[in-house]
């Protein structure tokens, strides 16, 4: 699931340019923290040779693994693949310090897979990654409270019934029952509201928690107490699941 971000959430409305500034303003910033006795030419360039592990490692996460596992509730397989991303991007990160960093030539696989540099690597990608994936996952948080606050508080559904026009919020229809050219709502309060209009339009008036699971039903499903493959219990109602129906209960 990706959710599209308001352009509030980057500097001068660019995505491309925010991530620029982000990832340079990171390279100064760790270049003076690991400088050592003003020895910046070497902490600069170790800087610049593990920034490309950094922001693999970051992007793989965000835009891959938090999509596809995490957001979708894999617990156990986003624990897997992302333990195993941050071993390949600490090993990575190793043999880089190794051989251009440390300026080794000669090498055993002992020596450079040695257990405390690369867990060392691991927890320095780590805590890069965890910084900007909860600056992530926040983000989404605030876009997709927004976009709920937007669909069950602002919109109101106008309903001329019985020579009235009714006004009800999302969060008052159970469900919608076709009869013909006829639909009747059925709300929170039981009343049941007659509409000369077809199921097609009045679904095109509502928000996404409202879904078409019969060609006579339109339900609010949080207002679902229970369903199966046959059949949704709403209110006090059991009401029937097309065949041909996906529900995306």
């Amino acid at each position: 699931m990706e959710t599209t971000h308001p352009a509030g959430y980057y500097l001068f409305g660019s995505r491309i340019l925010t991530h620029v500034l982000f990832w340079l303003g990171y390279f100064i910033s760790f270049g003076f923290i690991w400088s050592q006795n003003g020895d910046y030419y070497s902490s600069f360039y170790l800087e610049f040779m593990l920034l490309p592990v950094r922001i693999s490692a970051v992007y793989l996460t965000i835009y891959v693994l938090l999509p596809r596992t995490l957001l979708q509730e894999k617990f156990l397989r986003f624990a897997v693949q992302y333990a195993l991303l941050m071993l390949m991007c600490g090993i990575l990160q190793r043999v880089i310090s190794y051989f251009f960093y440390d300026g080794n030539t000669g090498w055993t696989l002992a020596e450079l897979l040695r257990i405390w540099p690369i867990m060392r690597a691991m927890i320095l990608v780590n805590t890069t990654v965890i910084f900007l994936s909860a600056f992530k996952i926040l983000t989404l948080y605030l876009a997709e409270r927004k976009k709920n606050q937007s669909q069950t508080t602002d919109t109101v559904i106008e309903i001329k019934a019985d020579k009235r026009i009714f006004r009800l919020s999302p969060e008052q229809i159970l469900f919608i029952e076709g009869m013909g050219n006829y639909i009747t709502y059925h709300t929170t309060d039981q009343q049941k509201l007659i509409r000369y209009a077809s199921l097609k339009q009045a679904l095109s008036e509502l928000p996404d928690d409202f879904v078409r699971i019969h060609r006579s039903y339109i339900i609010n499903k949080r207002h679902v107490r229970s369903y199966n493959a046959e059949d949704v219990e709403i209110g006090e109602q059991f009401l029937p699941i097309g065949k041909s129906v996906d529900t995306m209960l």
